[in-house]
């Protein structure tokens, strides 16, 4: 699959998602369709090694990819997105996990609950047992595979953050996914209880954020040395993007249905400027986010592994670029005024799903201008 085929079979599950946003609202997950198509289209593969059938492209086609399904539902979107996030991060375990996850389904779906939240992780013979609550498992209905990130004490050393690899039959789901936006990615939690995890089917953070995980030595395009951290959520974020840019075309046909009454509206000069400011500020953010990409993939292709750096860089672009988007929909919103507030209406839907995204931890900005602004003044001379 090429960069132009992932875009258009990206682009032709638009409106099929677009009609689906109720009912993937109502469920508070996927519906299975979707599922269906986009398992047949190729779309959750395309960052999954060749050597199991996946596509292998790079980040920044990832991310327009995104953005066009984001066109049509942000959460629909946002779990297609991270499923085709956790084939590569699985591409970077040891071979064993990924033969186990593919070998004998290569189109397995991976879930994730990666962020540590201090449950139980004990280190016995031949692995590791978790116990706990891991949350925000999004499209985890569906999923084959979850992977479960905690961090592991082992005596006096510093804790370590790993990566679990835990089959669905380990798992169990908490229905706990009542939410403002972005209900339909079903980000429910996940509970393990006392669940065994052999030491091959874990990877360690300290590697993946090197670039030198033991899947990077199998899977030899460059695109495997990508850290986790810093760097995938640029994907994430483009979802939101997509649905801007979605917003702002539903509300440009909601001002020319203005502009033709005769005479038009007294308010319709304001809703030009919230039209024209919401559209640059969507474009921005989208630049933003294609650069950090683009750039990164060049500096991976040209041999060079990516840094502490890069990692501040790229946050920065990404929460901003989602800061953006941000008030672009609430501009957007608002102008919509009682039209907007209708359930049937794509605006607000989309209006909740784009908070509910940008309020992701990786896509804090924050959190994410204290580190720039830190890296830019250690670098500056005094």
């Amino acid at each position: 699959m090429t960069r132009e085929d992932m875009l258009e079979r990206a682009a032709s599950l638009v409106p099929v998602l677009r009609e689906r946003a109720g009912q993937a609202e109502s469920l508070r997950r996927m519906p299975d369709e979707t599922i269906a198509d986009l398992v047949a289209a190729g779309l959750t593969r395309a960052a999954q090694p060749a050597r199991f059938g996946g596509a292998e492209l790079g980040w920044d086609v990832l991310c327009e990819a995104a953005a066009v399904l984001g066109r049509g539902d942000a959460s629909q979107a946002w779990v297609a997105t991270v499923y085709a996030e956790h084939a590569f991060m699985v591409a970077l375990f040891p071979d064993e996990a990924q033969r186990d996850v593919w070998e004998f389904n290569p189109q397995a779906l991976i879930s994730a609950s990666i962020s540590p939240v201090g449950n139980r992780v004990e280190v016995v013979e031949g692995g590791y047992v978790l116990d706990g609550r891991w949350p925000f498992a999004s499209g985890v209905h569906h999923s084959d595979w979850t992977l479960i990130g905690d961090l592991v004490q082992r005596g006096r050393a510093a804790p370590k953050h790993l990566f679990f690899l835990v089959p669905k039959a380990d798992r169990k789901i908490v229905d706990d996914w009542h939410t403002a936006g972005m209900a339909g990615t079903g980000s429910a939690t996940v509970e393990l209880e006392n669940v065994f995890v052999r030491t091959y089917r874990t990877l360690s953070m300290d590697e993946v954020a090197a670039g030198t995980a033991p899947g990077a030595k199998l899977n030899t395009n460059p695109l495997y040395h990508m850290p986790v951290f810093g760097f995938t959520n640029l994907a994430l974020a483009s979802v939101v993007v997509g649905a801007a840019e979605a917003m702002i075309e539903e509300f440009t046909g909601f001002v020319a249905q203005r502009a033709a009454r005769t005479p038009p509206p007294l308010a319709l000069e304001a809703l030009y400027t919230r039209l024209a400011e919401a559209a640059a500020e969507t474009k921005a953010a989208k630049l933003l986010i294609m650069d950090a990409a683009a750039s990164n993939m060049r500096k991976l292709a040209s041999g060079a592994l990516l840094d502490a750096a890069d990692g501040t860089r790229g946050m920065h672009q990404n929460a901003y670029a989602c800061a953006l988007t941000r008030r672009a929909a609430a501009r957007l919103f608002e102008g919509a005024g009682a039209h907007g507030i209708y359930l049937s209406s794509f605006i607000q839907r989309a209006f909740r799903d784009i908070y509910a995204g940008t309020v992701h931890a990786g896509l804090n900005w924050d959190r994410a201008a204290l580190n720039y602004a830190q890296m830019a003044v250690k670098d500056h001379p005094a």
